[in-house]
């Protein structure tokens, strides 16, 4: 599931410049079109290049897909990566790591609408592969965080924490869907400002609270 999917060395053999144009390009057919509809020709077309040197960097459209999620994925990585071990409890983390998820597809728009036509669309190859491997991501950001939050006393001592992490998981991936899709919003966080994000992370988190932490201080006292 760790596995990266890389270019051609050719690749990077281009200026950087040149590899972020092709990345770039690449990213938004994708995110526009999705799989099945992206056109290499539309993507050569808007780079300037003949079709046949795209293929001196990619085997084929879904090797460059691949890459292209990887990269994302990636990308996910380097905006989580301080909030492991930054100061702080584990439910402020919790709440800086949602943050950063709305940070992302603020920044990355192109790259998150990819990731929504994988879960939704089927005519995507190896869709399941991918999808179990953003997950399993997910389940290993979020075990460590609970693991040292019990250690610490933060959390219960008798919490599953492998079921504490999935429905984390599903819970944060649900609240960014509904920040993208209006459809799937029932709570107000479709493109919300940032005071309004505030309030619905908080009452969130104190959800959360109450049933990770909150029961055990009540059957100490």
């Amino acid at each position: 599931m760790k596995e990266e999917y890389t270019p051609r060395k050719t690749f990077f053999s281009l200026p950087q410049e040149k590899q972020a144009k092709l990345t770039e390009v690449a990213i938004e057919e994708f995110a526009q079109a999705g799989y099945h509809k992206a056109s290499i020709n539309r993507i050569v077309e808007r780079l300037g290049i003949a079709k046949g040197s795209i293929y001196q960097y990619f085997h084929n459209k879904e090797h460059l897909f691949l890459y292209i999620f990887s990269y994302g994925i990636k990308l996910a990585k380097q905006v989580l990566k301080p909030i492991e071990t930054a100061e702080g409890d584990f439910f402020e983390k919790l709440k800086a790591s949602l943050k950063a998820g709305i940070r992302f597809i603020k920044e990355h728009p192109a790259i998150y609408h990819i990731y929504l036509k994988i879960l939704f669309e089927d005519r995507v190859p190896g869709r399941q592969h991918l999808i179990k491997a953003i997950r399993f991501y997910s389940r290993e950001y979020l075990l460590p965080l609970l693991e040292e939050a019990q250690k610490k006393g933060e959390i219960r001592k008798d919490i599953d924490l492998e079921m504490a992490a999935f429905m984390l998981d599903a819970m944060m991936e649900r609240l960014l869907q509904a920040y993208v899709l209006p459809y799937l919003d029932a709570v107000g966080i479709y493109q919300a400002d940032e005071k309004r994000l505030d309030e619905i992370i908080s009452s969130w988190l104190s959800l959360v609270k109450k049933g990770l932490a909150d029961a055990c201080k009540g059957r100490a006292n």
